[in-house]
């Protein structure tokens, strides 16, 4: 009876494991400046996911502390890394607080997404 019960439990273990790898989302692991960091002004944004993103269903938006949009180059994969999107800037940032919102999908198809700060000091 011992051993059906602890059977029971590890395919119980055994099938929630699988459910969450199978209902895994995308999160963002790390980024380039950091998040909540201070920096000197970037040229670039990198943002690195724990999976692959799909470039052309993804975006990312950079505010400068008073709310205004600033223009961005093309949203692009690294070259041999899916995980991690590049957002290149097209001019210098200056001194200030900046959001960073991005909406991206999988490669799995599914959507998250996430909003954080750093600051430029130099």
């Amino acid at each position: 009876m011992l051993k059906m019960a602890s059977a029971n439990v590890l395919a119980l273990l055994a099938a929630c494991l699988l459910a969450t790898s199978v209902e895994a989302h995308p999160t963002l692991k790390s980024s380039v400046p950091p998040a909540e960091g201070t920096a000197a002004a970037p040229k670039e944004i990198r943002l690195n996911f724990s999976e692959g993103v799909i470039v052309k269903f993804s975006t990312v938006e950079l505010k400068d502390q008073g709310g205004k949009k600033i223009d961005t180059g093309q949203l692009v994969a690294a070259p041999k890394d899916h995980r991690q999107l590049i957002v290149p800037l097209q001019g210098p940032l200056t001194v200030g607080t900046y959001t960073v919102t991005w909406n991206v999908a999988s490669v799995d198809t599914h959507r998250v997404s996430g909003t954080y700060t750093f600051k430029v000091d130099r």
